[in-house]
């Protein structure tokens, strides 16, 4: 799967968040206004059969010791007139003689009490009718008790409630469009700020790493560009900073190719065997001085990026440290400088990266030796136990305390200093002790040189443990 099928979006997922809720509101909103709408309409709808039952009631006479129905043509005329809707009527007696109206309703209920009505659904030949039903003593005179029923068809009930759920229904499509639409344009509105964004981003050119625009930014997305500013910023500082050190790297190269091609240009006419051999020692010189500056610059290059955490090991720096004065004891030797190492008998066992601390190691060192004049001493001393302790002492001039935070800046040299040295060493150091968060300071030493202490930072059990 690439990485382009598992993008998704804002939009849509927005959407099929909220979608499912509208719907729901919605249909949910619908059924119940339609129920509680039929519901009320139905009992509206009862209670004027009720009052139609009534009436017929109202119309029951006893005469000449029978009783019948009061009702003439012109009552009966009224009481079933109706658009729509059929109505029946019946007057029967307990016995199922019928004494008034039609034939064809439904036998009465069996479990109606006197002046009760009761509204129930029953079945015709032409269909589901509504039934209201109540039984009564029509006069106190006489003990026969009669049943009264009216039906009705439903026609208008159907109707009159569809057009209900028609009126419920309309609205909440509206509302559930108008919904969607502003949902729409409210997810739109509020990603607009990304857009414009990624417009201001997507012109730039790769040179302009000015700071993005962060007014009107909303408050959720004023972090992403806060940190996009500050990536701009980092990146600009490092750009910048390698500008110059390309810069400056250039110019120091130039001035030991330059005496190279110098020297080489003035041997090429030489005869004597005398001079010849001085010029080949400065063409040697000179080499050695690019080779160290070449090497150093590389040295630089891979400080500059952080190690990854499977280049970190455990070491143990008394091993380093000796190795590396072995392999620089020549130098002291040819400048006549005594090259010490000291070591305690705890074990300076820290969590690192190999190469870049030979680096450090080798600066530090090798700096001592090169600003040392012949005859002095340089120190090395190795402190082991938790808080791991190197430094290195020498007999030189020292470094006023003025300068010692110039000193760690690249290619920066003292001025009237003695020696070869590039000005790179003590960056190279700098860079290495803060990618191992070690702690870089310089003081005057006991002989009245300098003094220069690396202090490593305790090592977690746990990061120990994990480098065995």
């Amino acid at each position: 799967m690439t990485a382009e099928t598992r993008r998704w979006s804002i939009r849509k997922r927005l959407f099929m968040l909220f979608m499912p809720f509208l719907f729901a509101i919605c249909f949910a909103g619908a059924g119940v206004s339609y129920w509680l709408i039929s519901t009320f309409s139905g009992e509206s709808f009862d209670r004027d059969l009720i009052n139609s039952s009534d009436s017929i009631v109202g119309r029951l006479r006893v005469k000449n010791g029978s009783l019948i129905v009061d009702l003439p043509p012109a009552a009966q005329a009224i009481l079933k007139h109706s658009e729509s809707d059929k109505l029946y009527y019946r007057v029967i007696s307990l016995d199922g003689r019928v004494i008034s109206g039609d034939k064809d309703l439904p036998p009465p209920s069996r479990d109606l009490q006197i002046d009760v009505p009761k509204v129930r659904w029953v079945n015709m030949p032409t269909g589901q009718i509504r039934l209201a039903e109540v039984k009564t003593k029509p006069d106190e005179a006489t003990e026969e008790t009669v049943i009264v029923q009216l039906a009705a068809t439903t026609h208008v009930r159907t109707v009159f409630q569809r057009k209900m759920l028609m009126s419920i229904v309309i609205p909440q499509v509206v509302a559930l469009l108008l919904g969607l639409s502003a949902i729409y344009f409210g997810v739109v509105n509020v990603l607009r700020p990304v857009k414009i964004l990624h417009d201001e981003v997507i012109s730039r050119s790769p040179s302009d790493l000015s700071a993005l625009p962060d007014r009107d930014i909303p408050e959720e997305i004023y972090p992403l560009v806060s940190a996009i500013n500050n990536l701009l910023n980092r990146l600009r500082d490092e750009i910048k900073l390698h500008q110059r050190f390309i810069a400056n790297a250039a110019h120091q190269l130039r001035t030991p190719l330059a005496g190279l091609k110098t020297f080489s240009s003035i041997g090429s006419e030489m005869s004597d065997a005398g001079d010849l051999k001085k010029i080949v020692r400065e063409v040697d010189h000179g080499v050695d001085r690019a080779s160290r500056m070449v090497s150093q610059l590389l040295a630089l290059a891979r400080t500059d990026a952080d190690p990854s955490i499977n280049a970190m090991k455990k070491l143990d720096l008394n091993f380093l440290v000796s190795d590396i004065v072995e392999e620089l004891i020549n130098q002291a030797i040819q400048k006549d400088i005594e090259l010490k190492y000291e070591h305690s008998t705890e074990p300076a066992v820290i969590f690192g990266q190999q190469t870049s601390l030979k680096h450090l190691i080798t600066n530090l060192i090798e700096n001592a030796i090169i600003y040392t004049p012949s005859g002095g001493e340089v120190t090395v001393n190795v402190r082991g136990g938790r808080d791991v302790v190197l430094s290195v002492a020498d007999t030189g001039p020292g470094i006023a305390p003025s300068e010692r935070a110039r000193v760690f800046e690249r290619f920066y040299r003292i001025v009237g200093s003695n020696g070869n040295g590039s000005g790179l060493g003590l960056s190279i150091v700098q860079e290495v002790a803060k990618m191992h968060k070690a702690q870089v300071e310089i003081q005057s030493a006991s002989s009245g040189g300098t003094l220069v202490i690396v202090a490593f930072p305790p090592t977690p059990a746990k990061n120990l443990l994990a480098a065995e």
